[in-house]
């Protein structure tokens, strides 16, 4: 599938990140490593790390912004660069670490949504 089909099928718009992020899985194997965002939107993200995650795992994700999210594994491919993997996330819950009025949509869009000229 082109990247162009696989976003007609997406349900929200991915912002391009280059944030880092803390992983913290659930069961067995890793149990924390680190990573990189390289897309982010309401329904999920891609995200690259050195770590071995395998399809379907839960995770608790943490990002230097007062944003927690929890999500699923749903893709895993080879990264960019060698001996990084590119992994496909759905969230399951989104929400702020400190008390804030805002909603996570309202900051995901205000804050990576660059405008079209």
């Amino acid at each position: 599938m082109t990247k162009k089909k696989a976003a007609e099928k997406r349900r929200h718009e991915r912002f391009p990140m280059g944030l880092s992020l803390g992983v913290v899985t659930k069961g067995e194997g890793v149990r924390r490593c680190l990573g990189v965002i390289a897309d982010l939107s309401m329904g999920g993200m891609a995200f690259e790390s050195d770590a071995i995650l395998e399809e379907g795992s839960s995770l608790y994700l943490r990002v230097n912004i007062p944003l927690e999210l929890r999500g699923e594994v749903r893709r895993v491919k080879p990264g960019a660069r060698a001996g990084l993997h590119r992994y496909g996330v759905r969230f399951h819950r989104m929400g702020f670490s400190s008390p804030d009025s805002a909603k996570p949509q309202k900051f995901i869009a205000a804050s990576f949504h660059k405008p079209r000229a």
